[in-house]
């Protein structure tokens, strides 16, 4: 008689088995995902992440500015001017020359950031004159093509070039700005406007603007601070609407310095003056993370108070050079309320003030 099978044991598979096998295929497909973030981020479509791994586009006579990209050289120059930084001429000019400018547009900030290897910029960079040319002609070269920056209908024609930056390693592209005198004697400095921004590879587009405005000076000029100097707040319409309602929605205050005159000697040094920025300490306290403060903050010769006209004056003294625009921004100290309580809006726009020290 055939012996009876035994029936087979059927493996139990318990819920500790099932757990780990789900934790690993959740590993399985966190590798796949980390792989293809990898691909994804190598092809470059993320724009965030390239940008946040070091995108460097800048200039010797530009600088960034954020208010402008996108933005026409018409629409920059009826609306935008003042958040530009305008420079002059840095060496003497005797205007029996051409006076040439050497624009250039970088892919790096020093000589340890630049862009990297694959990462290779295509940008456009325009030039436009802001003034009538008057007494002299002005042209742009890129070293093969030079194009005549001309006035037409009141106002500048613009020109552009693009070029390439490619990375891994420190590149300037340079742009010869040339100032001709024609007739001295009619000769007005024109500003020239100059944008640049980067138009390739697709994820670059729109992130950053840099621009600048250029002139060229051929005579000494004294050098003094402008009449643009002051509050920002003051510049505004609610300002001259209600000065003080307008105030009080400020926690903190931008005051802008603007200066001119002309650069002389070799060096930066012969050209820096001194300017003595005073404000009232009972109503403001400087933003200790302002450059200037923190570089004489423990020099009493420079950083000191004084009493003058009744008010009692916290003075920093620094250097600056022609063509500057600075903005330091003051806060609200302990008799900021009372004391503006009482003021007329002279007294106000008086309480920072800035001289040329002789």
């Amino acid at each position: 008689m055939a012996k009876a099978r035994k029936p087979k044991k059927v493996r139990k598979v318990n819920t500790r088995s099932l757990i780990v096998i789900a934790v690993l295929a959740c590993l399985l497909l966190a590798g796949v995902s980390v792989t293809v973030f990898a691909k994804y981020y190598k092809t470059g479509y993320n724009k965030g992440m390239a940008v946040a791994s070091g995108f460097y586009f800048g200039s010797n006579y530009m600088s960034s500015v954020d208010n402008i990209k996108g933005l026409t050289m018409e629409e920059i120059a009826q609306n935008h001017i003042d958040s530009i930084v305008v420079s002059a001429n840095r060496t003497p000019w005797k205007g029996t020359n051409v006076f040439d400018f050497d624009v250039e547009v970088r892919n790096y900030d020093n000589q340890l950031l630049y862009n990297d290897i694959d990462l290779n910029v295509e940008y456009q960079v325009n030039f436009m004159l802001l003034d009538e040319p008057k007494g002299a002609s002005y042209t742009v070269s890129d070293g093969v093509t030079t194009k005549n920056l001309g006035w037409t209908g009141g106002r500048g024609t613009v020109v552009s070039f693009t070029g390439t930056l490619p990375g891994g390693i420190l590149r300037a592209n340079v742009y010869r700005l040339a100032v001709g005198m024609q007739d001295a004697n009619q000769y007005v400095p024109a500003n020239i406007l100059m944008v640049a921004y980067p138009i390739g590879p697709d994820y670059l587009i729109n992130t950053k603007c840099i621009a600048g405005i250029v002139k060229a000076n051929y005579e000494d000029k004294e050098f003094k601070i402008e009449s643009g100097t002051g509050f920002t707040v003051a510049k505004t319409t609610d300002y001259e609407t209600n000065w003080k309602e307008a105030i009080n929605k400020e926690s903190g205050f931008v005051y802008q310095l603007l200066t001119s005159g002309s650069y002389t000697g070799a060096g930066s040094t012969e050209t820096r003056k001194k300017i003595r920025l005073k404000w009232d300490s009972k109503m403001f306290t400087i933003n200790e993370n302002d450059d200037h403060y923190k570089e004489v903050k423990d020099d009493t010769s420079k950083y000191y108070t004084m009493s003058e006209g009744g008010i009692d004056w916290q003075v920093m003294e620094i250097e600056v050079l022609p063509y500057a625009s600075i903005k330091f921004v003051f806060f609200r100290n302990d008799e900021f309320m009372t004391k503006i309580g009482s003021m007329s809006k002279t007294d106000f726009e008086n309480s920072v003030k800035a001289e040329v020290i002789p």
